[in-house]
């Protein structure tokens, strides 16, 4: 057990050399797009597939298609997975800071509302509305003139919201779209992926190597895309461990002060590192999603003969005639979304992180693995130093030392650094 645990700080404190990697390197589904659809028929939002692949895939290409965010359900012979998808779009700067936070904004947003559409096929949702007419008119006779003003007013509000636990789920696409400044999150909850994470926590022993879960980590982020968010599940592919990975993401802001851009890069990597922890205690623990939105519209159409010389008096012995009868009409719309996700609670021991530098040098990706047996191999080295520490100390020995210790030759391995390949969908 003390050879693994030393293995995995081993591990982690060495480089690893992984594949140059950008969000752009993805070959994602596009509108007009063609996937095999044999042996797969559709029924409104319903797929229905023999394969799981070739579901997702059609359901994918469907959504892109329809050029709108939305949701798709895959009956296999498993189940009926989910298939979410949001966008929205960025704005560029002169400042490139702000067009990355902007960038990165959207990511965020995208993915809050393909979680709202998860939690809403799910639960439903609640709403309120309420409409109401108001129609007047205002004539005035004397013995000379007759005059009249009509008016009628609308108003119309409606009020939704969707609440609910999501957990289970995974990330199966992000893609920027450049050319319309325009970035999309697909996210997905199978049956097999709700399986795997229920089953996946409580460790009580090794049953693999740690070493080999982060080298099969790392393998399989060469093989696809490191997304900005969300999470994903990976089978070992000997052991058939499952391990649950957390994205993160933030930017490296630059500054023309050397030192003041050295602590920005480090910030990014503690921000991405606390993202991608809670993106994988999202996925394993389940989080709070709400969203509420609604419109407020109000409308005003009229006819006017005449007006009043005072309109705080309104005195019909004081009013002009104008000259030309005058139709007004107005009309006002207002809309509001709100998206919001609460994640809280405690990731269990084990879980580990890795942070990579994109190549162009404007993004730190952190993943936070958890595996049960990273967690038994904690467990174990906790109790091992909990036993040291409470054994009764030695009659012999010496008392500890604060000074001294400085040694410029002394070793000095480099920390865990390398640039990265895209994560594989699911």
């Amino acid at each position: 057990m003390k050879r693994s645990v030393f293995g995995l700080a081993l591990f982690l404190s060495l480089p690893v050399a992984a594949q140059d990697f950008d969000l752009t390197d993805m070959a994602p589904a596009r509108p007009g797009g063609t996937v095999d659809t044999a042996g797969v028929s559709s029924e409104g939002d319903m797929v229905l597939a023999e394969s799981d692949q070739q579901g997702v895939a059609v359901a994918h290409q469907q959504l892109m298609d329809s050029n709108s965010d939305g949701i798709k359900l895959i009956q296999v012979g498993s189940g009926i997975g989910i298939l979410s998808t949001g966008s929205t779009s960025y704005q560029t700067y002169d400042n490139l800071n702000a067009t990355l936070l902007s960038k990165r904004g959207a990511y965020t947003q995208a993915a809050l509302i393909a979680k709202k559409q998860l939690i809403e096929n799910i639960t439903g949702l609640q709403q309120t509305c309420e409409n109401a007419a108001q129609s007047t008119i205002d004539v005035i006779d004397t013995g000379s003139d007759s005059v009249g003003n009509t008016q009628t007013s609308l108003r119309e509000n409606c009020a939704e919201t969707v609440k609910g636990a999501l957990s289970g789920y995974v990330t199966f696409d992000v893609y920027d779209n450049t050319d319309d400044k325009e970035v999309r999150v697909s996210l997905i909850s199978t049956p097999k992926t709700r399986a795997q994470i229920r089953s996946n926590r409580g460790a009580v022993s090794v049953t693999s190597d740690p070493n080999a879960i982060f080298k099969e980590v790392v393998a399989d982020i060469n093989r696809g895309v490191l997304p900005p968010v969300g999470a994903k599940v990976l089978t070992h592919a000997d052991s058939g461990e499952v391990v649950l990975m957390g994205y993160g993401s933030a930017i490296i802001r630059n500054n023309s002060n050397k030192q003041i851009a050295r602590k920005l890069k480090d910030a990014a990597k503690r921000q991405s590192q606390t993202r991608a922890r809670s993106a994988l205690l999202a996925t394993m623990q389940g989080e709070e999603v709400y969203w509420e939105g609604g419109f407020n519209e109000k409308q005003i159409e009229g006819s006017q003969q005449f007006e009043y010389v005072d309109p705080s008096l309104q005195d019909p012995a004081e009013v002009k005639i104008l000259d030309q009868e005058r139709n007004s009409f107005l009309n006002q719309m207002k809309m509001s979304d709100v998206y919001g996700s609460v994640t809280k609670g405690q990731l269990p021991p084990g879980v580990s992180t890795r942070s990579f530098g994109s190549k162009d040098g404007y993004w730190m990706y952190t993943v936070a693995v958890y595996a049960p047996t990273l967690e038994a191999t904690a467990r174990e080295a906790g109790r091992e130093m909990q036993g040291k520490a409470a054994a009764k100390p030695s009659d012999t020995g010496r008392n500890i030392s604060i000074h001294n210790g400085l040694n410029e030759n002394s070793a000095n391995p480099s920390g865990a650094s390398g640039q990265v390949s895209n994560s594989d969908s699911l």
